[in-house]
């Protein structure tokens, strides 16, 4: 009995995500340049050619990764521009950050390692600097527009480096603790204004 156009549809999205499962793997341990298209498709047990039908380079397997990671990005930046007026935002933002990271340790793992590849940095090039320039953009929202670009840098680093850190060493790292506290800390900043003196 042939299968619907949603079986199909399923299992095509499970295959997809297998092979960047498969390749987040690979680049992780084999580094970016050392990892083949063939080392992808052996690794997520499927043909080679069944692989270029979903993705046409290994390029475009690393940029469908920090895609993925960015979805999830997105998703925590949703959930703090829908707190209500007079809410905490950046709280929100910090607790969903940790809990994405926690949900999907490692995706989150592996996507570390592979940004610390100069070869991965040269690959993603243009989009690494979009991604970036979005996340700033989308925390300068949150911070209600009060924000420079430089103080939503810095909420970016404290969020990377606490999850960072987290991913690291996830048995012993007082990731909560360190989240309250940055949490603490931005509370302290909008509550008293840049030109209180």
């Amino acid at each position: 009995m042939p299968r619907s156009p949603s079986a199909n549809d399923a299992i095509r999205l499970a295959t997809r995500q297998r092979l960047l499962d498969a390749a987040m793997r690979c680049f992780a341990s084999r580094g970016f340049a050392g990892t083949s298209i063939r080392d992808i498709a052996q690794t997520a047990g499927v043909a080679t050619g069944l692989l270029y039908s979903h993705f046409d380079s290994k390029d475009t397997l690393l940029l469908s990764v920090f895609a993925q990671n960015m979805q999830q990005v997105q998703s925590t930046f949703a959930e703090a521009l829908s707190v209500p007026p007079g809410g905490q935002p950046v709280a929100t933002l910090i607790r969903a950050a940790v809990r994405t990271v926690r949900a999907h340790l490692p995706f989150w793992q592996l996507s570390y390692a592979l940004r610390h590849q100069p070869e991965v940095l040269g690959a993603l090039g243009s989009a690494l600097t979009a991604w970036q320039q979005d996340i700033v953009q989308h925390l300068q929202r949150i911070l209600a527009d009060q924000a420079t670009e430089t103080e939503a840098l810095a909420l970016f680093a404290q969020i990377d480096g606490l999850c960072q850190h987290f991913a690291a060493n996830p048995s012993s790292y007082p990731v909560d603790d360190v989240a309250e506290a940055v949490i603490a800390q931005w509370t302290s900043v909008w509550a008293n204004p840049r030109n209180a003196s």
